[in-house]
């Protein structure tokens, strides 16, 4: 059993309460909260962790959305316009494929458990990087693990699907608290109705998380709306007369009673299409300046009542994957928001709001909570202007600990 203070908590609830100068109680989970000097009376036998005098304590940073299997990018591939970047995925994919070495993807899991991450969600194309995310698990990351299934020609229907198999039974084998095995279908122009159908089947069948690539940019959203634009040229190249496989509406439909995390959704207006108690949103604003031409509407977003949460994407479309660059990004982006409210929100939407898109027992400072947190220092400010400073100003972790572990930095 363990004790420790902070000048402010975040505890990153719905009222997004904070408090000042208490302390927390905790084993695995978060047994109470209070005022330091009571709770060393009342559990005298607890170890008491000390802290700087400005600490911050947060519950650890949930980050939905990475492809460490493009760690290696950093000049390669080609950013300003969706088609652009997409082509050079396409050209560079083998030769950053074979340069992200497992002790280059760990460096990563590294930087952002530093930066205050204690749970991720990778999205895995290839499979290469299921050694080092179960490496990492074994290490105090919590990874979901969500194996990818992509294909457009008809002809490779029943290859995709055993390739597909294969990997995801693989990857079900180290199934645990710590590893989480998902379904990503990559997106609406890129998965064929068939291999859509039997992925989702499967996350019916497991009960599994999915996630999907939705409306990220101009081109996609003109070939799923109007069967033209960007995608149809480029399709031309290699079918006679494409169409897309689906509509906006449609695709959603394919998701119908499946917890899925739609990402990006720049082009998407109709929110109401989505299914508040099973569908969220993950942002993605380096990503989406990079490549979409667009930003997300992020008021409209939240005052649709659906569960909006940040994630960062990959190296391959972010120079980062820290969360807090993340929010630092949408600090400067969602300019007509209030900075004050804005910092607020953005920490439930790295915390609390993920938490909850994916059947998370942690994200919030409560009692029966994982004990998953981290432990910041910050400079003297005062309470309304905590964080947007921490905002502002953070960079590495003191501590973090995931279901009361302290992880080794």
């Amino acid at each position: 059993m363990y004790i420790i203070s902070a000048r402010y908590i975040f505890l990153c609830d719905e009222n997004f309460t904070i408090l000042e100068n208490q302390a927390l109680v905790f084993e695995s989970q978060i047994l109470k909260l209070g005022k330091l000097e009571d709770l060393l009376k009342k559990y005298p036998k607890a170890q008491w962790i000390k802290t700087d005098q400005n600490s911050i304590i947060l519950p650890a940073f949930i980050n939905p959305h990475t492809h460490l299997e493009f760690s290696a990018n950093s000049t390669t591939l080609h950013f300003g316009e969706f088609l652009i970047w997409l082509k050079s995925v396409i050209k560079s994919r083998s030769f950053l494929s074979a340069k992200a070495k497992e002790e280059l993807i760990l460096k990563n899991i590294k930087k952002m458990q530093r930066s205050g991450v204690g749970t991720i969600g990778e999205i895995s194309s290839f499979g290469s990087d299921l050694t080092s995310c179960l490496k990492a698990s074994e290490n105090g990351m919590r990874v979901i693990f969500f194996n990818e299934i992509l294909g457009t020609n008809e002809e490779q229907i029943e290859e995709k699907k055993a390739e597909f198999l294969q990997r995801f039974e693989n990857s079900l084998k180290y199934k645990s608290e710590f590893f989480i095995p998902a379904i990503s279908v990559h997106s609406a122009y890129s998965t064929h109705p068939k291999l859509a159908h039997f992925a989702l089947d499967i996350a019916r069948k497991y009960d599994l998380l999915v996630s999907t690539h939705f409306l990220e940019s101009r081109a996609e959203n003109n070939w799923l709306r109007k069967a033209q634009g960007g995608f149809k040229k480029w399709l031309e190249n290699f079918i006679p007369d494409p169409k897309p496989f689906y509509t906006p509406k449609d695709y959603i439909k394919l998701f119908k009673g499946v917890k899925t995390l739609f990402t990006h959704c720049v082009y998407l207006k109709e929110y109401e299409w989505l299914d508040k108690n099973y569908h969220s949103i993950t942002h993605c604003a380096f990503s989406n300046r990079l490549l979409s031409q667009k930003t997300f509407n992020l008021k409209k977003a939240l005052q649709s009542g659906l569960n909006i949460h940040l994630g960062t994407d990959g190296l391959s479309s972010n120079i980062s994957l820290s969360i807090l660059d993340e929010m630092r990004t949408n600090l400067l982006i969602h300019q007509r928001e209030d900075l004050l409210n804005l910092a607020s929100k953005l920490l439930q939407m790295a915390t609390l709001y993920p938490a909850k898109a994916l059947n998370l027992n942690t994200g919030e400072i409560r009692v029966g909570k994982n004990a998953d947190f981290s432990v910041f220092n910050l400079g003297e400010c005062e309470k309304k202007q905590a964080p947007l400073q921490f905002i502002l100003n953070a960079k590495e972790v003191q501590k973090i600990f995931i279901k009361g572990r302290e992880c080794n930095l």
